[in-house]
């Protein structure tokens, strides 16, 4: 067990290491995409005139340099074409699939042209890695054949993003550098940085859920299941891990803005300053500054701005606000395909959600776990309770046979299932399904107590399976002889009503597992981490999405949503604490309902007595009036608990004086009414006495826990009021 124990550590531990790497690695993927993004909006649209050297976008429309590409399937006349060829086929399921049987893409000289000129475009040294965003133009299907092109012809506009060589008038994609991706597209830039944008959402959002994973493992090794250790580690961690990634990945960033503009400005000196490439570069630095608008961008810009991004000299302060005007308007990178980003963001809150829900009821039933002592099998309360002991059988409690490996035991489960179809279509159906539990004996060093495992949740400790033909029959069993953790309600014992036994009840939890309950607190805690951690990363991404959809996905946003993680576990763990106030303070109120309903009972019997003895007693004048008096007094369920024991004794009182008086009475002693009455009342005692300790035991645990920080805070603010025991010294008094 030990040995297992420290293998499982030993796994967690690799694999939060691993998961820990693995969100370093997404982060930086994230950044990087988000860093392109950034630098593409830093980027005028430059007219092809004013091109000097460097890095550039430019826009314009296509015209034939030299020789032309004829697309293979269209036979059209195209500058770039990408082209795939499909077949149709049926697999031996006969489901209908696609098979490629050729592709590829070429790509030659053009011109582009705009109101300024003109340029040589040479996307033929780099075809492969250019981000060609070419829209569908040729599709034909002849018979299970599909031939499909992606072309760009002479008279299209197009945007690209790539290097000019000043020496030759060319504009190459290879050497591109200062982090910004070669592209073509006859759509626009600002639509590819937007997909740059929904990647880093996408990916940013990977590693925090990485991250967070990556630490509840490790918490898991180190043997920590303490929600507020996690909490704690959590919010310190990752929103550290967040802004220190964040704080290189920004320095970073705007060094790249830094060396961009300095190569442009470089450039234009070398190649000759002009007018329009004074004010090129000036709308270049002017875009760079509204991409500092927001802190932290501001905070690295500002300290440089003199330095690294001068103005340019010869463009007056006139000049500078007509191309701010002008530039105003110009679009950020943002996703286009909304729908998508809204379905990706459904998704997210929707497995965080159920995430966040599977989580916090484990971490209920952990919770509940550690609250609940262990009881003794001969003392138990009334209410939610907690054995552990060796399973026992006899002649009363006896054993049951599992159905297929025919193995004594206190409760199986079996399914006989047969595979149908074949192939990829094949599936397992179940054809029989089933199981059977009997009461069993728990027994501890104090004695044994009924355990009804009906409706539980066991973990079962045995398997068997087997295979015949296209059948496969498994069952899991639980033997006897075996020690057991169980949990579950403490109720009156279904064939003896003067003793309690453990049970299912209706909203609460009842578990059957041959683990010890270390080990069932270190599970129930483990899954809680990690479903956190993953409800986390849904909810992150959801965001970052609606951010990366709105154009809005900035460094400062994503250093601002570090800051929901403290957020989001602060309300997690007032959730919890909350949960757990409810659950025990609905917990004493049933124990006190359960006692004012066995009061009304005692009560109802009164009547029927009364009118059965006075014939007999009608000289006992004191014992008829208390009789009188008990009867028409009605349990209020608003009593106090100092009431009911006021009236549990008066009436303790009374029953045993009318026992000493009707046995001077044969007639009366033998007579149903009082029999039954003497019955009923000695029986609803005991089990008032039950209840009792159950209401005292749920009222301590309940008064305790909503005084403690930080439930006492919730319970303050929410109004939970402290119960009222039974008077201590009345109980031990009789």
């Amino acid at each position: 067990m030990q040995m297992s124990r420290l293998l499982k550590a030993l796994g967690a531990g690799v694999l939060g290491a691993l998961a820990l790497w693995g969100a370093t690695a997404c982060f930086n993927w994230g950044f990087t995409e988000l860093s392109e993004a950034r630098q593409i909006d830093r980027l005028p649209m430059t007219p092809i005139g004013t091109l000097a050297g460097g890095p550039y976008a430019v826009v314009g429309v296509i015209e034939a340099e030299g020789g032309m590409l004829e697309a293979p399937y269209s036979k059209a006349s195209v500058v770039y074409v990408r082209y795939r060829l499909e077949e149709e086929y049926r697999d031996s399921d006969g489901d209908l699939r696609t098979r490629t049987l050729d592709s590829g893409e070429r790509s030659a000289l053009f011109q582009l042209i705009d109101h300024s000129g003109n340029v040589v475009v040479n996307p033929t040294l780099s075809t492969s890695q250019i981000n060609w965003s070419v829209n569908e133009t040729y599709r034909r299907r002849d018979g299970d054949l599909i031939y499909t092109e992606w072309t760009l012809r002479p008279g299209q506009s197009v945007e690209l993003l790539g290097r000019y060589q000043s020496g030759d008038a060319t504009m190459v994609f290879n050497n591109l550098d200062f982090n910004l991706p070669p592209t073509i597209t006859d759509n626009n830039l600002k639509a590819e940085g937007g997909k740059s944008l929904l990647i880093a959402a996408a990916l940013i959002s990977l590693a925090s859920g990485a991250a967070s994973v990556g630490l509840a493992l490790v918490l898991i090794a180190a043997q920590i299941h303490r929600f507020w250790i996690y909490v704690l580690t959590m919010t310190v961690v990752l929103v550290g891990y967040f802004w220190t990634m964040g704080v290189i990945h920004l320095e970073r960033d705007w060094q790249r803005a830094a060396e961009l503009y300095q190569t442009r400005a470089e450039a234009i000196e070398q190649a000759g300053s002009t007018e329009a490439r004074q004010a090129d570069l000036y709308a270049m630095r002017w875009l760079i500054e509204r991409g500092a608008g927001q802190w932290p961008d501001r905070a690295f810009f500002d300290p440089i701005a003199s330095e690294r991004f001068p103005i340019p000299a010869g463009v007056d302060r006139d000049r500078q606000r007509v191309i701010g005007q002008e530039l105003a308007s110009e679009p950020v990178s943002r996703f286009e395909q909304a729908w998508l980003a809204w379905v990706i963001t459904a998704a997210a809150i929707i497995l965080g959600l159920i995430g966040m829900w599977i989580a916090i009821r484990a971490i209920k039933l952990k919770r509940l776990i550690e609250h609940l002592p262990t009881a003794k099998s001969t003392g138990l309360a009334y209410g939610m309770a907690e054995l552990a002991g060796a399973i026992r059988v006899d002649d009363e409690r006896p054993h049951v046979t599992s159905r297929l490996a025919q193995e004594p035991c206190v409760a199986y489960d079996f399914s006989i299932e047969e595979r149908r179809g074949s192939g990829k279509k094949a599936r397992w159906v179940t054809v029989e399904s089933g199981g059977e539990q009997t009461p069993f004996w728990l027994s501890d060093d104090a004695g044994q107590a009924t355990v009804y495992p009906d409706k539980a949740d066991i973990d079962y400790p045995e398997k068997y399976r087997r295979r015949e033909g296209r059948r496969r029959y498994t069952e899991h069993w639980l033997p006897y002889d075996r020690t057991a953790y169980c949990l579950g309600f403490a109720g009156l014992d279904r064939q003896h009503p003067d003793r309690l036994a453990l049970q299912y009840e209706d909203g609460n939890p009842f578990l059957i597992t041959t683990d010890d309950e270390d080990s069932v607190v270190r599970g129930k805690g483990a899954l809680g981490f990690l479903l956190t951690s993953v409800s986390l990363g849904g909810f992150l991404l959801a965001g970052t999405a609606l951010l990366a959809a709105s154009g809005q996905l900035t460094p400062a946003d994503l250093m601002i949503t570090a800051l929901i993680v403290p957020v989001f576990l602060l309300v997690y763990t007032a959730i919890l604490h909350y949960n757990d106030l409810v659950f025990l303070k609905n917990r004493a109120e049933k124990a006190w309902s359960d006692i004012n309903t066995v009061l009304q009972k005692r009560h109802n019997l009164w009547p029927s007595l009364q009118r059965s003895v006075e014939a007999y007693l009608n000289h006992e004048t004191k014992l008829l009036e208390a009789i009188g008096q008990i009867r028409a007094a009605r349990p209020d369920p608003d009593q106090t608990p100092d009431q009911v024991d006021e009236r549990a004794r008066f009436e303790h009182k009374l029953t045993r004086a009318l026992q000493v008086r009707v046995e001077d009475y044969p007639d009366l002693k033998g007579n149903k009414v009082v029999e039954q009455f003497m019955q009923q009342m000695e029986e609803s005692e005991n089990y008032l006495a039950l209840l009792r300790k159950g209401y005292s035991d749920a009222v301590e645990v309940y008064n305790t826990r909503s005084q403690s920080f930080p439930d006492v805070i919730l319970a303050r603010l929410f109004r939970f009021k402290a119960k009222q025991p039974f008077g201590i010294a009345r109980q031990e008094a009789e």
